[in-house]
């Protein structure tokens, strides 16, 4: 489905939500916990002082991000204590980048894309391919969201949705459709009202975050965060300063604890707690996610410029 919208022409549109398959919770639970990372880092408290830096690389004395950015993160799956006989496996990768400047009805706005490809023994185990490709479309200034569109491709399960929000109205219109079937079927064509003027998705909250504060250590912060038109009050606490290694390098970070307040964020429910550099940056550098079967965990394995 297409929007006749001049950001629309040339964009696929992702998915996030949806039912796991018996076999692969872990791997779809990847996809979910990923989207965390925005939650988490969009929420601290500011702090006076930034006195921590990546060991690796310099941290820029400017913006903290540029379009363009592109984080790539390695995503582990670690099977429950029950399952003592199966080693840690590869889940995947997942992917998160400022693709670019666009328009929207006139106005200037950015590209956020994220996307969870699945590979690796678990694959193989669960027998479950997983390729979600997801774009927001936002305002640059205050990264309100205007639009999503998403990409669902797990397994059987072949869903196109398109959310568009109308701030004048407080109102969204969502569109789902189920893409495994032909001719493709309409799951769902509705406006929902009584939705705030601003709304963020989870990755512009991300880049809110890193764009406007720091972390301040024992701090605590609630904030309503939306996806299509649920709203969740979130509280991530500020709990340590840590150091980190991953693949891309070895970091100075703030360990983040996330709270859902009013209901699960994610229907698997579970702890999470991010980790972020605690230079000007404030790149989030690895994640961790306890569900039912397991724990899955993520570490930035490259990133550019």
């Amino acid at each position: 489905m297409r929007f006749s919208r001049p950001w629309r022409d040339g964009l696929l549109a992702p998915g996030l939500e949806g039912r796991c398959e018996k076999i692969h919770p872990p791997v779809k639970v990847l996809v979910r916990n990923l989207a965390l990372l925005a939650v988490t880092a969009a929420l601290a408290q500011p702090e006076n002082r930034s006195t921590a830096r990546s060991i690796d690389r310099p941290a820029p004395e400017t913006n903290p991000f540029s379009v363009g950015e592109r984080l790539l993160y390695h995503i582990e799956w670690n099977p429950p204590w029950y399952l003592f006989f199966l080693p840690a496996m590869e889940a995947g990768e997942a992917e998160l980048r400022l693709a670019g400047e666009t328009a929207y009805e006139g106005s200037k706005a950015w590209k956020i894309v994220f996307e969870a490809r699945s590979s690796g023994a678990l694959v193989k185990l669960a027998g479950v391919k997983i390729e979600d490709h997801f774009e927001f479309i936002t305002d640059p200034h205050t990264l309100c969201t205007y639009a999503v569109s998403k990409k669902v491709r797990e397994g059987k399960r072949k869903r196109d949705i398109d959310i568009v929000y109308y701030r004048a109205s407080n109102r969204l219109h969502i569109r789902e459709l189920d893409v495994a079937v032909s001719p493709a079927k309409v799951k769902r064509d509705e406006f929902i009202k009584e939705i705030p003027g601003c709304v963020r998705d989870l990755f512009s909250a991300l880049y809110n975050a890193r764009r406007n504060e720091e972390f301040n250590l024992g701090s605590r912060h609630r904030t309503l965060v939306g996806d299509n038109e649920k709203l969740k009050e979130i509280e991530v606490r500020v709990e340590k300063s840590e150091i980190v290694e991953t693949p891309a390098g070895k970091y100075e970070t703030r360990r983040l604890d996330t709270v859902a307040l009013l209901g699960g964020l994610f229907k698997d429910g579970g702890q999470f707690k991010i980790w972020v550099t605690s230079d000007p940056r404030r790149l989030p550098v690895q994640f961790e996610a306890k569900v039912n079967l397991g724990k899955v965990s993520g570490k930035l394995k490259a990133f550019e410029p």
